[in-house]
């Protein structure tokens, strides 16, 4: 939480007789932003007594695939007190760049962004971790639809998994979605090819990511604004609604459309500007937004 510090909370559930705290993942503050729809099932769950009924919706999310090796052939204490310290730092890093820990499948870490900038941004700094605690790392990021509840499974983190087992030691293994994606973001990518993966019917062009404070200064490419005409004329009218502070029932009736098409709206304008939140959103269409309109 960037505005209060967690314990407070413990305190008060301690104190509280039969109180229960629930701790979600991520650093909003305000109770609209982040993950709200967990909010609003914890709410429901507490006011009625009844687990909430979950529905399944997909949405458009980075994801990013962390494996460590050992490679100095450690005794099984020191890798095991290596690769802890190494886990610990991976939900500490996937927190700060704005992601969140997805969970563990034996070996590989999974972690899930609003955009693939910020997931290639923490594997950078992940990179870096591992080379300081001293074991190898190798990564793979994806973009693509996966259940917004739940860990990620399916074609999106099936493929993912397979880019981080393709990249080599100290490897960025990127899909050139997350490349296309990330124009004009200060990250650069070099060409790798294609490679053929078990999920897909044809080779999937890849690229080998190098985060931006890695680059020569003289290299560095400017990073170029994100602009309002990268968003559809829909997008638009949704993201200036979000300015207004309306909630997604609210632009749902207002532009007649239902709500769940309101929120894929909403996911794709995250994604497509890298923004963090509806908060964010708000932010971004005041800045671009002049006296007489956009």
């Amino acid at each position: 939480d960037v505005r209060v510090d967690p314990e407070a909370s413990r305190f008060l559930a301690r104190k509280i007789p039969g109180a229960r705290l629930v701790e979600i993942a991520g650093r909003d503050h305000p109770v609209w932003t982040g993950d709200v729809d967990r909010v609003a099932d914890l709410i429901e769950e507490f006011l009625t007594g009844e687990p909430a009924v979950a529905d399944t919706e997909r949405v458009l999310a980075a994801l990013l695939v962390t494996r460590i090796y050992d490679t100095a052939k450690l005794g099984d204490r020191m890798w095991s007190e290596r690769s802890q310290r190494f886990q610990e730092t991976w939900r500490l890093l996937v927190g700060r760049h704005g992601g969140r820990a997805a969970g563990t499948h034996g070996e590989l870490m999974v972690s899930r962004f609003d955009g693939p900038g910020r997931a290639i941004r923490c594997a950078a700094a992940l990179r870096e971790a591992a080379q300081q605690i001293g074991v190898a790392s190798a990564q793979g990021a994806h973009v693509g639809e996966i259940e917004l509840r739940g860990q990620p499974v399916g074609l999106t983190a099936r493929v993912t998994m397979q880019l981080a087992s393709h990249a080599g030691r100290g490897g960025i293994l990127a899909s050139r979605l997350v490349a296309d994606l990330t124009v004009g973001s200060g990250l650069h990518f070099t060409e790798a090819g294609r490679i053929s993966l078990d999920e897909l019917d044809e080779p999937l062009p890849v690229v080998h990511a190098t985060s931006e404070q890695h680059l020569e200064p003289a290299c560095r490419p400017k990073a170029r604004p994100a602009e309002p005409a990268t968003l559809t004329a829909r997008e638009s009218e949704v993201v200036n609604l979000i300015a207004d502070g309306k909630s997604n029932a609210a632009i749902a009736a207002e532009l007649s459309l239902s709500e769940h098409t309101v929120k894929r709206h909403v996911a794709n304008i995250l994604l497509k500007l890298d923004l963090p939140s509806r908060a964010a959103a708000a932010a971004f269409s005041a800045r671009h937004t002049g006296p007489d309109g956009p």
